[in-house]
C-alpha cells in the first residue's frame, strides 16, 4: 500500500493523469482503451482499490502500458481517503481525488458512474457544445496537467493555514481562502477558450478538495496538506473510439 519516496519522485514525475472508472459500465471498456492509445509514452496512474476490484481486466494496460500502479507515500494520505469517505464520496472517487491532489495530476474519470456527482461537488465546470477531435483531446489533456501544476504550491500553503485556522476556530480566514480559491479557478477556466462553451457537456470540472472536508479540517495533520489542491477532473465518456 505504501511506497518510499524515491519511488514516488519517480512515478510523480512522468505521471500525466490519475484514472477511475467502472469497467463493469457499458462502453467503458472502449473509452479505456481509446484513452491509453492516447498516451503511450506517458505514464498514468491506477489507484491500488481500483486495481484491486478490476485486476483482470487492467492487466494488458499495466507496467507503464500506460498504466502505473500508485501507492501512498504515507500512511496519513490513506486516512485522507477514508476521511473523504466520511463525507460521503465512494471510495474509488475518493481515493482518485486524494492521489490526484498526490501525485499533481489531473483525475480522468471514464464513463457516467461519478461525471453527475463529480458536477454536483465541483466548483465550475467547462462545457463543450461539440465533438472534440483527438488533437484538441490531448491538447486540453494538457492543459489540465498545467491547471493543477500551476496552482498546487499555493494550494498547499492554502491548505496548511486553513488545517491551522479550524484547529484554531477561525473560520473565516478558511471561508477567505475558499472565496480565493474560487476566484482562482474562474481566471483558470480562460486556458481553455478554444472549446468551452455556455452549453454542452461537460469536459471538466474543477474540484476543490478543501472546499469538501471543510467542516473535517480540524482532524487533518498537516501532512495531509498535500491532498488538498483543486483539481481539474477530466470526464470521458463512455463509448470513444
Amino acid at each position: 500500500m505504501y511506497v518510499n519516496f524515491a519511488r514516488y519522485a519517480a512515478i510523480v514525475k512522468n505521471l500525466r493523469g490519475v484514472v477511475i472508472a467502472d469497467l463493469n459500465e457499458e462502453g467503458v471498456k472502449n473509452s479505456t482503451h481509446w484513452l491509453t492509445s492516447r498516451f503511450k509514452y506517458r505514464n498514468l496512474g491506477i489507484g491500488p482499490h481500483m486495481l484491486n476490484s478490476f485486476r483482470d481486466k487492467l492487466a494488458k494496460y499495466l507496467g507503464g502500458k500506460p498504466f502505473r500502479e500508485l501507492t501512498y507515500p504515507i500512511p496519513q494520505l490513506l486516512q485522507f481517503t477514508r476521511i473523504l469517505q466520511s463525507a460521503g464520496i465512494e471510495l474509488l472517487l475518493a481515493e482518485g481525488l486524494t492521489l490526484a491532489s498526490t501525485y499533481i495530476s489531473p483525475l480522468m474519470v471514464i464513463g457516467n458512474k461519478y461525471a453527475r456527482v463529480l458536477e454536483n461537488l465541483g466548483v465550475a465546470c467547462i462545457k463543450v457544445s461539440r465533438e472534440l477531435n483527438i488533437q484538441e483531446w490531448k491538447l486540453h489533456m494538457r492543459i489540465a496537467d498545467y491547471s493543477i501544476l500551476d496552482s498546487y504550491e499555493k494550494c498547499v500553503v492554502e491548505g496548511l493555514k486553513a488545517i491551522n485556522a479550524a484547529k484554531e476556530g477561525n473560520e473565516d480566514i478558511i471561508n477567505n481562502i475558499l472565496r480565493d480559491r474560487e476566484v482562482r479557478v474562474l481566471k483558470d477556466m480562460s486556458r481553455y477558450w478554444r472549446i468551452r462553451s455556455d452549453f454542452g457537456k461537460s469536459f471538466l470540472v474543477y474540484v476543490d478538495v478543501l472546499k469538501l472536508i471543510k467542516d473535517r479540517l480540524r482532524t487533518l495533520s498537516t501532512d495531509q496538506a498535500t491532498a488538498l489542491a483543486i483539481i481539474p477532473v477530466i470526464l470521458i465518456p463512455p463509448g470513444m473510439k
